[in-house]
């Protein structure tokens, strides 16, 4: 970690694009040798990435586009080219769904649904349950935008409410904002950034999860659970107001008041 940040790199992504190397390497689709556990050799290739040096600066280009280049993609651990951070979807349906659907890509902070199905703030739910959970990401993901824009970090939705926010937003916008316009004023960002990502060519089929996370764990707390991710990405499209392609509807737009269509 303490390297990554020296050089500016990112933790997760580094981190998951070099595991994706070594499995690849295991397998037999690249020919240099990469071992788990090889700390040293670990250091060396962090280094490389940076400075785009040797291998490095193939895998500087992320886990995604490594792997496709070996006929590897299935090992990349990526949504929309974001890696994926170390929460296991088959352990957190929510969290899986908030992967799929982030606009940024594999994201564990948009939303955040470890929160409630782990911490269980503010209530837990049931974490092998798909129930309630396409509204309950859609409305984290609607406040995760607007506390973005209010430049907060996200720790503090593990605190605050919607209250609070419309509180900081009162104070210093000098307008009357309630819990409910903060969220929709999130709901304006998070649609207009999809609209953006359509017309900048993200698929919607892109709305997925990597094969091997829909596949049920042999062993350990979650074995035998697989995410049921069709049936909760359709219910998402649905609560969102879009069409089951993915994409808002116009009447939705509107109602928005974004002047714009997909």
């Amino acid at each position: 970690n303490y390297l990554c940040n020296d050089l500016g790199l990112d933790t997760i992504s580094t981190g998951v694009t070099l595991a994706c190397a070594m499995e690849l390497s295991e397998r037999g689709l690249l020919g240099e040798k990469l071992a788990w556990g090889d700390f040293e050799r670990v250091k060396e290739l962090v280094v490389d990435v940076a400075y785009r040096r040797g291998i490095g600066d193939r895998l500087a280009e992320g886990s995604r586009r490594f792997a496709e280049s070996l006929g590897g993609e299935a090992y990349a651990m990526q949504v929309k080219g974001l890696e994926l951070a170390m929460y296991d979807p088959r352990g957190a349906f929510g969290q899986g769904l908030g992967y799929a659907t982030a606009n940024r890509g594999g994201c564990h902070l948009n939303p955040y649904m470890v929160a409630v199905e782990i911490f269980g703030v503010p209530h837990l739910m049931d974490r092998f349950s798909a129930a309630g959970k396409a509204s309950i990401v859609a409305y984290l993901q609607n406040l995760s935008a607007a506390v973005d824009s209010m430049v907060l970090c996200k720790f503090t939705m593990l605190e605050f409410d919607d209250e609070m926010y419309s509180r900081f937003l009162s104070a210093v916008t000098g307008l009357e904002f309630t819990q409910e316009t903060v969220v929709t004023v999130g709901e304006r960002i998070w649609n207009l950034e999809r609209v953006y990502n359509l017309k900048a060519g993200v698929r919607t089929e892109e709305d997925k999860l990597p094969g091997r996370l829909l596949e049920p764990m042999e062993e350990g707390a979650c074995a035998g659970k697989s995410i049921p991710f069709n049936e909760m990405l359709k219910e998402y499209y649905m609560v969102r107001g879009w069409g089951d392609d993915g994409k808002p509807r116009r009447e939705k737009l509107e109602r928005l008041g974004l002047g714009v269509d997909v």
